[in-house]
């Protein structure tokens, strides 16, 4: 009979555990810095006609992020730019922009951007609730690379195609916005709808898993899909797209904070662009990385 309590109890206790719920938002506390790497690796074939065009692209971003203060479950985060680099290759020629390259020969849009700050507000689901800050940050970029009034004009006008509100709010919500709305389970899963016109029009529905949690980290499993459908202009060249595909990969987060300590999803997306009349077969694969880490001994308000 103590056997079948023990059995019984045990039982009891495995069942409980199951069925915990762990509630995983953006619960930076006030005071905090937390280091953030964003890195995207893509490698792009392209078949126009008869001719082949394979490319390779790496972007990556270094912030950190400094949690001013907060209104509820808000957070106010000044946003401080530490690193952008690209590196590109296509058709044997390849580029290299870096904001460390300290050579003064050489035209470099990142030159400014050490430094650079701008503010926003983010909700415990990861939206970016507002977004300032942006012209003067732009300001202080421009005047860092040049004295002349005329020419800090144009730099300006040139960085602000890529930084702007509307674009830094999607890149902070692409790599930031994954939270479920409600406690979740372990097996549980929830999805995340999203649309990106940063480059091309994109709309992404993921779908994250909450695999396991182990030390206070939630591991969860990522899978979806993505649907590129319309048309966009770059380079003044107008393009329109029919493109399809998945990502897939893993994240993990700290469970009190919510603070995302690795993410690594891979992509591929394949179908048929079309440019000044040319039909284009396209296919990319990529990978985009999230590392986050807080910053010992970072004040606290």
């Amino acid at each position: 009979m103590k056997f079948i309590k023990v059995l019984a109890l045990s039982l009891i206790s495995i069942s409980a555990f199951a069925q915990k719920s762990y509630v995983l938002k953006q619960n930076f506390p006030i005071g905090k810095k937390y280091d953030f790497s964003f890195v995207s690796d893509q490698i792009i074939n392209q078949k126009i006609g008869e001719e082949k065009i394979n490319s390779t692209q790496t972007i990556g971003t270094d912030y950190t992020f400094d949690v001013r203060n907060g209104e509820n479950t808000d957070k106010n985060i000044e946003v401080i730019y530490g690193r952008i680099f690209m590196k590109s290759s296509a058709m044997g020629n390849g580029m290299s922009m870096d904001s460390e390259d300290q050579d003064t020969t050489k035209v470099n849009p990142f030159k400014g951007i050490k430094g650079a700050t701008f503010n926003m507000v983010m909700a415990p689901d990861g939206t970016v609730k507002s977004l300032t800050g942006v012209d003067q940050m732009l300001n202080s970029m421009a005047s860092k690379m040049s004295k002349d009034t005329a020419m800090v004009n144009n730099i300006k006008m040139q960085l602000s195609k890529q930084f702007n509100a509307a674009s830094l709010t999607q890149t902070m919500e692409t790599s930031l916005k994954i939270y479920p709305e409600k406690a979740i389970k372990i097996g549980e899963s929830w999805v995340i709808n999203s649309q990106s016109k940063l480059m091309m029009p994109i709309e992404t529905s993921t779908k994250y898993t909450l695999k396991e949690v182990k030390d206070g980290i939630a591991y969860l499993k990522v899978s979806g899909s993505l649907t590129s459908k319309g048309s966009f202009e770059t380079m003044g060249n107008k393009m329109e797209t029919d493109l399809s595909g998945t990502n897939s990969g893993d994240a993990e987060l700290d469970i009190k904070s919510g603070l995302i300590l690795k993410s690594h999803i891979r992509t591929e997306l394949i179908g048929k662009m079309k440019a000044m009349g040319q039909d284009i077969d396209f296919e990319l694969q990529g990978i985009n990385k999230v590392v986050g880490k807080e910053i010992a001994g970072a004040r606290f308000n």
